[in-house]
């Protein structure tokens, strides 16, 4: 209730008088002003609210800066300590340069992969640093994901992809999907894009942010009736249910990768009674109202026993409107398998295969348990199946680290070799498989890795123009590249 509170009012104050009004009507130090603002910033969340406040603050609270340094040197807790130094990099970048302070942020980006207040700050102070640039103006912009978007985990259910945006609305292994859908918390996620603040999102690895494709809400409400209403009325509890269900609560799969997991995982008989009666009692109700079904991005859909039970029962006569997104490693794609499964059949949207490499010894490094010949054929199988129009969308899908990133030019040609129409890029995400320091030593796309001007370089190939090149959270790079030449 307190940081509630705090953030309630650092929005009603404004901005450049906050502090002036503070200290007039309570009499607060600087160190007070600190507590607030460490209390509000506690939640983990980006709070923009607060970034355009600095400058008021260091008008009114001289003493700020010192203050914060004074904490800094007796502070040992990891998240106060990260918060602190947002803060001091919010100081200097207002009265200095703020993309100085954004870099000396970097290596948060590191211990805090997933933290939307990390990368929202790195995000606002290089803002202010390109201030034409229109990717950082989210204001008067929408995401349709938190109104269109139900990801379902074991425990947990997400609005987004949960690398992009982490905050769970609920868990469905123990209430109704409806109650999920129309959480507090979804409802306080989806307020969050109606105000321009984004601060449950992930700035820093959400592709739809850092390739500014987000919609200008005028033109969003342009698109349908419903959405003018929703923009108009600014909703945030919704009628309809979500369009878009992503199904990845079993982690089973066949391979074993070293971004995803430590050791090879399939469920037990308990986990699969657990997930039978969730599709029996919410899924599959839930997709009666939905247009498009994601299987999986957990693990495998062709070795998990429950989706394979699940993408059975999904035929078109029970569900006529339904399309599939079946992401996959590959290495169970055959023809065989194909034929198992009819209802697939001419309803695949979009068919994603997780490669990760171009060449056999990196995909075999990088994707533990594959076989590169087998892969080869098996994407073979599937550029014949977008061929014959069997699927509508052939994608392959790059995780970018440090023992990839020279074969991402190598990857568009192999793509365009199976007649691929689209490989998207990413930056690889820590999802606890790694310790801060390992994931550093991975992550060649921040700026304090070894690698990372050769990294740059890399990014300036000409095949990573070609139009079937998605490049997501990694089209910022290709701008610093410019600019540094």
């Amino acid at each position: 209730m307190e940081m509630e509170r705090g953030r309630e009012a650092f929005e009603a104050a404004g901005e450049a008088d906050l502090a002036v009004e503070a200290r007039d009507e309570a009499d607060l130090s600087a160190d007070a002003i600190l507590d607030l603002m460490l209390t509000v910033l506690s939640d983990g969340l980006d709070h923009p609210e607060i970034w355009g406040a600095v400058p008021g603050f260091l008008d009114a609270l001289p003493d700020l800066v010192g203050t914060i340094q004074q904490r800094l040197d007796h502070e040992g807790g990891s998240e106060t300590r990260a918060a602190l130094l947002i803060l001091l990099a919010m100081c200097g970048g207002a009265t200095g340069d703020p993309g100085l302070m954004a870099e000396r942020l970097e290596p948060l980006a590191a211990d805090f992969s997933q933290s939307p207040l990390v990368h929202g700050a790195i995000f606002h102070l290089r803002g202010l640093a390109d201030p034409d640039n229109p990717k950082y103006r989210l204001a008067g912009k929408i995401c349709p994901n938190p109104f269109v978007q139900l990801d379902v985990l074991a425990r947990a259910s997400y609005l987004c992809c949960s690398n992009f945006l982490n905050t769970s609305v609920g868990n469905m292994s123990s209430r109704s999907w409806e109650r999920v859908w129309n959480s507090e918390t979804a409802q306080a996620i989806r307020e969050s894009i109606h105000d321009g603040s984004y601060r449950y999102c992930n700035k820093g690895t959400c592709p739809a942010i850092q390739a500014n494709g987000l919609v200008p809400a005028q033109e969003m409400a342009g698109r349908s009736e419903y959405w003018r209403e929703i923009l108009e009325s600014a909703a945030t509890r919704l009628d309809r249910g979500p369009e878009s269900v992503n199904l990845a609560y079993d982690p089973t799969c066949n391979l074993s990768c070293p971004s995803c997991r430590t050791a090879p995982f399939a469920a037990d008989e308990k986990m699969r009674t657990r997930f039978e009666a969730l599709q029996e009692r919410a899924i599959l109700p839930l997709l009666k109202g939905a247009k498009t079904v994601f299987v999986t991005g957990s693990g495998d859909p062709f070795a998990s026993k429950n989706f394979r039970r699940l993408m059975e029962q999904l035929t078109p006569e029970e569900y006529p409107e339904l399309r599939f997104q079946i992401m996959t490693n590959g290495m169970l794609f055959t023809p065989r398998q194909w034929g198992n499964f009819p209802a697939l059949h001419g309803r695949v949207k979009i068919l994603k295969i997780s490669l990760d490499a171009a060449t056999g010894p990196t995909h075999e490094l990088l994707r533990r348990g594959a076989r590169w010949p087998v892969m080869l054929e098996n994407m073979a199988f599937a550029g014949d199946l977008r061929a014959r129009g069997q699927i509508d969308h052939l994608e392959f899908v790059f995780t970018v680290q440090t023992d990839n990133y020279c074969e991402m030019g190598d990857a568009i040609d192999l793509a365009k070799s199976f007649g691929a129409d689209s490989v998207f890029f990413a930056r690889m995400t820590n999802w606890g498989t790694f310790s801060a320091d390992e994931y550093a030593a991975k992550a060649v796309f921040l700026a304090e890795h070894p690698d990372h001007a050769d990294f740059l370089h890399r990014m300036q190939d000409p095949r990573l123009r070609d139009p079937i090149a998605l490049l997501g959270d990694l089209s910022a790079f290709v701008a610093a590249q410019r600019q540094a030449a």
